[in-house]
C-alpha cells in the first residue's frame, strides 16, 4: 500500500553542499544521491524535490534556502558532500521546522575506490563526516539558532547504513503529515464512566467535531435499500455468519455505509463511535464489525468514543501505510512471556489469519451481532497511544504469534518477544509499565515494527515516550537533549 493512499505524498526537498576547496568527486556524489533519493520517493509514492543549484557559497546557500522556504515542504535533506563552516548551512537549517543531515564515507569521494584500486597517495576527498560533526555542534549557536529537532545520516547512496536510519524518517513524517490534517468526527460522546477516553487532543492543526447518536441513527435511515443489501450479501460470501442473523448483518452494512457517508460528508479521516450501551437497544445489532470494516477503508474508527485512541489508529495508519485497530491488553501470561491482545470484534479484514474471519454474537450480548471473529495474521506488530493533549505516548512492539490453541471469541493474537520503545522488555514488565502509566486501556495496533518511526515522531512533536528503557540517538533536539 503506497503512502500517498493513507496520507497523501510526501514532498522531500534536498539539497547538497559542496567547497570546492575539497578535491573530491563531490558533484558526482550529490548526483548519484539524488538519483537514490528519487527511486526511494517513486517507490513509495512520495515526491523528490531537488535545490536548483549546488551550494558552494553563502549567496547559494541564502538562494536554495529561499527555495526551500517556498516549496511548501513536508522535510529537507541536506548532503555534506564535503565539509562546510556554519555560514553555509545556517540558512537552510533555518529554511523549515523539519530538517535532517546527511555524511557519507569518503570512499564516495574517490571512484577508483569502488573498483578496487587506490593511489598510494591522495588529499582527504571529502571530509563529509567532520562536516556533520560539526554542524551539529552549531545548532544552538545564535548564528544557526536551530531549535527544531534535527536528525543526522550517514551512509553511502542506497546504503543499508542510510536506508536504516531514513526510512523511520519517513514514516514520521507520515505521521506528522495525518496529524496536521486530522478532522476527527465523535459520535455520541464517550461510553459512560470511561471517564480517561474523555481526553482531547491539544495538537496543532488536529479538528475535532461532535455530534449526538441521532445523527448517526437518522443517516443510517436515509441509507438506500438495495445498497445496505447489497454490502451485505457481499460481507456474507466474504465472512460467513456463524450464530448470527440476516438482520444482523443488514444492521452492520447500514451502520457502515452511515459511518462512511458521515466521514465522507466532513471530510474526516477518523471517527471515535459511543457503540454501547444504547447502540444495541437503538438498531437492532453491534456496531463492531462495522467499526472494523471502516478501518478497511482507511478511515479508523474507535470504539467507544475514544478520541485519542481514534487520533493514535491514525498516526499508527500512517506510520505503517495499512489499516490499524484499536486492541484491549485482556491477559498476561508470564510463563510464556506473552501478552493477550483482543477485542470483541471490531478489527480490519486486513488483519485476518491464514483462516479469515467469520461474522458472530458479540461475546456477552447473546443473540446480538454481528462482529468479527478472527485470528490476527501472525508476524511483527506495533502498539501506540498519544496520551493526554498529545505530548506523551507509549510505544510496544511485538510479534503476533500463530493461532495454534484455544482461545477466546473475538479479534485476538498473543503477542510476544516485546519491546517497549524498542528496548527488550518480557510481558510482565510491559504490563506494569502500562499500569503504572496509567494507559487508557486502548492501544492502537498496526502490523510491522515502526517503533522507531513512532520514537521519532514523538519527538519532532516535541514529546515524550512514556517509560524509554534506554537513550536512542534518532534526533538531536536542543530544546530537549537527546531522545
Amino acid at each position: 500500500m503506497k503512502a500517498s493512499s493513507v496520507s497523501g505524498p510526501l514532498r522531500i526537498g534536498f539539497a547538497a553542499v559542496v567547497r570546492d576547496a575539497f578535491k573530491g568527486g563531490a558533484a558526482a556524489l550529490a548526483g548519484r544521491a539524488q538519483a537514490a533519493l528519487e527511486r526511494q520517493a517513486r517507490s513509495d509514492g512520495d515526491v523528490l524535490l531537488s535545490a536548483p543549484e549546488l551550494v558552494r557559497d553563502v549567496h547559494a546557500a541564502r538562494r536554495v534556502g529561499a527555495w526551500a522556504a517556498e516549496r511548501e515542504l513536508d522535510y529537507l535533506l541536506i548532503l555534506h558532500a564535503t565539509f562546510a563552516t556554519g555560514d553555509l548551512l545556517a540558512p537552510l537549517l533555518r529554511a523549515l521546522p523539519q530538517v535532517g543531515v546527511w555524511a557519507v564515507p569518503e570512499a564516495e569521494g574517490l571512484p577508483l575506490a569502488r573498483g578496487g584500486v587506490l593511489p598510494e597517495m591522495r588529499p582527504l576527498p571529502l571530509n563529509s563526516l567532520c562536516g556533520l560533526n560539526m554542524t551539529l555542534s552549531l545548532l544552538e549557536h545564535p548564528a544557526v539558532g536551530k531549535t527544531e529537532p534535527v536528525k543526522w545520516y550517514w551512509g553511502a547512496p542506497g546504503s543499508e547504513e542510510f536506508r536504516r536510519r531514513w526510512l523511520p524518517t519517513l514514516g514520521a513524517l507520515r505521521g506528522l503529515r495525518a496529524l496536521r490534517r486530522a478532522r476527527i468526527l465523535q459520535i455520541g460522546g464517550t461510553a459512560p464512566a470511561f471517564y480517561r477516553l474523555e481526553e482531547r487532543p491539544e495538537l496543532a492543526g488536529v479538528h475535532l467535531d461532535s455530534v449526538p447518536l441521532e445523527v448517526l441513527y437518522a443517516r443510517m435511515v436515509e441509507q438506500p435499500e438495495e445498497s445496505v443489501r447489497a454490502r451485505a450479501r457481499a460481507w456474507s460470501a466474504a465472512e460467513p455468519p456463524i450464530g448470527a442473523n440476516e438482520q444482523h448483518v443488514l444492521v452492520a452494512a447500514r451502520t457502515e455505509l452511515a459511518l462512511a457517508s458521515l466521514a465522507s460528508e466532513g471530510d474526516y479521516q477518523a471517527l471515535a463511535l459511543r457503540c454501547w450501551p444504547e447502540f444495541a437497544e437503538a438498531c437492532g445489532g453491534m456496531a463492531c464489525a462495522a467499526v472494523g470494516a471502516m478501518a478497511d477503508r482507511l478511515v479508523p474508527t474507535a470504539c467507544e468514543g475514544d478520541v485519542m485512541g481514534a487520533l493514535s489508529m491514525l498516526v499508527v495508519q500512517a506510520l505503517a501505510r495499512a489499516p490499524s485497530a484499536l486492541m484491549d491488553l485482556s491477559d498476561l501470561d508470564p510463563e510464556a512471556d506473552r501478552l493477550l491482545l483482543w477485542h470483541c470484534g471490531n478489527a480490519p479484514i486486513a488483519f485476518a489469519g491464514a483462516a479469515g474471519a467469520r461474522l458472530t454474537t458479540h461475546f456477552n450480548r447473546d443473540g446480538t451481532g454481528v462482529v468479527r471473529d478472527m485470528h490476527l495474521a501472525p508476524g511483527p506488530a506495533t502498539g501506540f497511544r498519544l496520551l493526554a493533549g498529545g505530548g506523551r505516548a507509549v510505544i510496544v512492539s511485538g510479534t503476533l504469534e500463530d493461532a495454534s490453541e484455544p482461545d477466546f471469541d473475538g479479534v485476538r493474537a498473543w503477542w510476544r518477544e516485546l519491546r517497549w520503545d524498542g528496548a527488550r522488555s518480557s510481558a510482565f514488565e510491559v504490563v506494569a509499565r502500562l499500569l503504572d502509566a496509567r494507559l487508557p486501556h486502548h492501544l492502537a495496533l498496526a502490523p510491522g515494527d515502526h517503533s522507531e518511526a513512532a520514537h521519532e515522531l514523538v519527538v519532532r512533536l516535541g514529546g515524550e515516550v512514556l517509560g524509554t528503557a534506554r537513550v536512542r540517538d534518532a534526533l538531536h533536539s536542543p530544546t530537549r537533549g537527546a531522545p
